[in-house]
Order: structure tokens, then C-alpha cells, then sequence
């Protein structure tokens, strides 16, 4: 009898154990992730940010992202890491169902709706809140979906950004090997740099310039130069003015290669600002540079020889 009051509560111990696992399953399957439609970085040519009363649009046109409007080149690199967030975008769990969404950072006043669309056809569309505490995960909601996910990765920052810090800020971007000459005017005074010829006695030392008229210059002068000038970034761009409306430069430098490039530098506006307006070849827009950024670029023609060399002169 006892023995048979034993079988009959492990019975009921496996009874229970087999309901348990059944239900275990069953609430596995109710929170099956949802799959996102596959689209390649590549193929996505327009995405939508709107966060508040703000929105931006970024288009690819010409094989590279512009924000839509102004025509605005985007970073490169900012771009690139928008599409791949987007096309790798992966849900690993569900975190939420309360819609508390606010502790989430996705309630109206913090969230960044993302769209992204290939062709006329809508991709992604989701809701990007803040980082998960392990900053490995950001929280996100899909469209039509009102739980909370952690998407892979701490991307929240790339969707809530400003127009200003989208923008491309490449103004002057060459190779210098490409350069033969170098013409530099500041307040008056010119000077043209070309390459040393090399001379039946030696070749010319690599990286060695010399005047229109022979005098050799100082080669790591001209290198300093050709440091700042060869990928010149922008401290920031001045809207609303055209190229052609800051009068007299106080500092250019034109330089010659494969094609032309140029950069004109114009006294500060006045005020508290020390910063120059400029313009330059490589941007539709004028910018201005920080005065200790201006300062390193606008060299007297003389600092580009050795003091020795000036003394005798």
C-alpha cells in the first residue's frame, strides 16, 4: 500500500514536470523574435530620422549621401555606419511588453523614429531609445509591434544626431604626391613652389621644393603645409552666404597637379569671434576655421625658407 501511495505521488511529480515544460514551451513560442526583411547597405537609398519636431532626410544621389534639403554632403564614414546599424539590425530579446516606455527612452519626447526605404519600398521602420545599461544593446521598437526589444550593438547615438554633425566637413582633400606647385599670397606678398630638379650631380632628395626662381625652401616647412591643406576638415560651415561675399582674401594658396585646387582665408567677422571665414575648392560652402586652425595655414612666404637662407637675402 505504501508503495503504491509512492507511485502515485511521483505520478503526480511527473504529471506537474511535464505541464511545467509544455508551458515553458508554449511561452517560448509566444516570444519568438520578430524577423526583420533582409536589405543590403547597398541597396538602401533613402533614410528618414525623426526625433521630436525634427526630422532629417538623408538621399544617395550620384553614389553618395546627401541630407535632403539643403543638398548637404553627409561624412562618409557616418553614412556607412547608419546602413550597416540598419541592414545588420538584429533582435536578440524580448526585454518588455509593459509599454512603460519612457524608462526605455522610447516615448514620443526621446525617441528617434528611423525609416529606411530601397527604391519606394519601406525597410526598416523603427523606434531607437537609449543604450542597455551593458552598452551592448540599444532598445528598440518595430512598427505596428508595441514591445520592447535589445537590437545588437550600442547604436542609439548614429539616429540622434544634428544636421550640423552629419555634414561631411572635408573642404580640401587631394594627394600631395599629385602636387607640382604650390602659389602661396598673404597680404601682399607671393610666392610660387615647385619640386627641385634633380641636377647632374645628385638627384633631388624626395620631398624637395625650391622658389619659382631656384632658392631652395625648407622641406618640412612645405610638408607642415601640405599636411593641413591635403585633408582640411572644417571647424564649421556658414550658411545663408554665398562664396563670393567676404570681399579681399588675407591668405590664399592655389596648388597645381592632376587638376586645381584652392584656399582663400578672410579676416575674422569681428566681435567675440576669432574665427576665419573661407572658402575653398573643394566645398560648395563657405566655413570658417578656429584661429589656432588659421593660424597653423597662414605662413609668411619667408617661413618656407631656412633662417640662414633669409639672412642672406
Amino acid at each position: 500500500m505504501k508503495m503504491k501511495k509512492e507511485y502515485l505521488i511521483l505520478g503526480i511529480v511527473i504529471a506537474a514536470l511535464a505541464v511545467y515544460l509544455y508551458q515553458r514551451s508554449a511561452d517560448r513560442t509566444h516570444y519568438t523574435l520578430p524577423a526583420l526583411p533582409a536589405v543590403a547597405a547597398t541597396d538602401i537609398d533613402k533614410i528618414q530620422m525623426t526625433r521630436g519636431a525634427e526630422t532629417v532626410v538623408l538621399v544617395r544621389q550620384d553614389g553618395r549621401w546627401r541630407i535632403d534639403p539643403p543638398g548637404y554632403p553627409v561624412d562618409p564614414r557616418l553614412a556607412q555606419e547608419m546602413l550597416d546599424t540598419l541592414s545588420g539590425l538584429t533582435l536578440t530579446t524580448l526585454v518588455s511588453e509593459s509599454k512603460n516606455y519612457a524608462l526605455y527612452e522610447l516615448d514620443d519626447t526621446h525617441k528617434a523614429n528611423v525609416k529606411a526605404w530601397q527604391g519606394g519600398e519601406l525597410k526598416r521602420d523603427i523606434d531607437v531609445g537609449k543604450a542597455a545599461p551593458s552598452f551592448r544593446h540599444t532598445f528598440v521598437r518595430l512598427a505596428g509591434d508595441d514591445r520592447v526589444f535589445h537590437g545588437r550593438d550600442n547604436f542609439s547615438f548614429r539616429f540622434r544626431t544634428r544636421i550640423e554633425d552629419l555634414r561631411d566637413k572635408a573642404v580640401l582633400v587631394f594627394n600631395r604626391a599629385d602636387i607640382q606647385e604650390i602659389r602661396i599670397t598673404k597680404n601682399g606678398a607671393a610666392l610660387t613652389l615647385v619640386p627641385a630638379p634633380a641636377s647632374t650631380e645628385a638627384p633631388a632628395a624626395a620631398g624637395a621644393w625650391q622658389s619659382s626662381d631656384g632658392r631652395p625652401a625648407n622641406g618640412a616647412a612645405v610638408e607642415a603645409l601640405m599636411g593641413e591643406l591635403s585633408s582640411l576638415q572644417a571647424d564649421a560651415f556658414i550658411d545663408g552666404r554665398d562664396k563670393t561675399s567676404f570681399g579681399p582674401a588675407i591668405y590664399s594658396v592655389a596648388l597645381k597637379g592632376s587638376q586645381a585646387y584652392s584656399l582663400e582665408l578672410f579676416a575674422p567677422a569681428g566681435g567675440d569671434s576669432k574665427d576665419h571665414p573661407a572658402v575653398s575648392s573643394g566645398s560648395d560652402s563657405p566655413f570658417s576655421l578656429s584661429e589656432d586652425h588659421a593660424q597653423r595655414i597662414m605662413k609668411d612666404p619667408e617661413a618656407f625658407f631656412k633662417k640662414e637662407e633669409k639672412k642672406e637675402s
